[in-house]
């Protein structure tokens, strides 16, 4: 089979100009020493924009590999149907939301080359005025369920610090934010990949905690930028307040004891006990988490097949 050296996967879900932006930034900033393919999953889009996506890719004569699904799979898992097109060294998921403004994948290669304890990795991010934002998060847990992430700030040692900008060398983190990852293709496919069980929220921490408890690392690379125009693709609601609760839960059972998993739920239920009280979206969430948060609740159960 032929390779390359970086498969660039990006999924898109009616937001076709986000897409068609990042993809002319990817072309016009990627190095010239490297080969490259980029893999659009398109999620089931309906836009009229998004439905002439792959004529537009074929018009401009970009290396695209464009495939619509028939569902929209969501995050986690359109990403997964990319990989299975890719044929890099490197897998770069990459949110359509990102602009690409230099070479940030020179230094990320040469990271990963010399540090084979290293899985993945990410360069430091900028928003849209061009201002470095925090890039990673600490594993959700007791101390972050109990005091947030102040307190691990600011009293837990050997704790990277979120607020310590701009960051001058690379460093570990626990989990590095999902907008651009930059991973060694046998050891993502060593890991299994992304959780499809999840349909958006927590994929990287997911993610990054299986590497963990694999001896691999979780590294921020600062010496390169690149801009993401944050929360353009999913905009805040209900549900999907509700979808980041039931992926929360989904984390806690599946990678922790179940003695843990029911006292985090427990913290979760007490926090969201007077609230409920006065919200009846807060009341809807308190009886979705008190039975667990299965599930059956998510977006990704109301997904329809848009057959041919």
């Amino acid at each position: 089979m032929t390779t390359v050296d970086v498969s660039i996967i990006t999924v898109n879900y009616n937001n076709a100009k986000l897409t068609l932006d990042f993809v002319n930034s990817l072309v016009a900033k990627f190095p010239k020493n490297y080969t490259y393919e980029v893999i659009v999953i398109d999620n089931a889009s309906t836009e009229p924009l998004s439905l002439q996506l792959e004529t537009t890719f074929k018009a401009i004569n970009y290396p695209v590999i464009f495939h619509k699904s028939a569902i929209n799979l969501g995050f986690g898992a359109g990403n997964m149907l990319g990989v299975q097109f890719a044929k890099g060294k490197y897998l770069a998921f990459i949110n359509n939301d990102v602009i690409i403004t230099e070479d940030c994948f020179s230094p990320l290669i040469d990271y990963l080359k010399a540090n084979d304890d290293v899985a993945v990795c990410s360069p430091q991010q900028l928003n849209i005025d061009n201002k470095p934002v925090i890039g990673f998060d600490y594993f959700q847990g007791f101390r972050k369920e109990l005091f947030g992430r102040s307190f691990i700030e600011k009293f837990i040692k050997n704790h990277p610090k979120r607020k310590d900008l701009p960051y001058k060398t690379p460093f570990e983190v626990p989990a590095l934010q999902g907008c651009f990852m930059f991973f060694k293709a046998e050891i993502f496919a060593k890991i299994g990949g992304f959780d499809t069980n999840l349909f958006l929220y927590f994929e990287e921490m997911d993610l990054c905690f299986r590497l963990k408890q694999l001896g691999y690392k979780s590294v921020l690379v600062p010496t390169s930028t690149f801009k993401h125009l944050e929360s353009a693709t999913v905009k805040a609601n209900p549900l999907i307040k509700q979808e980041l609760m039931i992926s929360r839960l989904y984390i806690y059972r599946k990678n922790y004891s179940y003695l843990k998993y029911k006292c985090l739920q427990f913290i979760i239920l007490l926090k969201l006990a007077l609230k409920a009280l006065t919200s009846k979206n807060r009341a809807k969430l308190f009886w979705i988490v008190f039975q667990g948060a299965p599930l059956k609740y998510s977006l990704k159960q109301k997904q329809q097949i848009v057959l041919k």
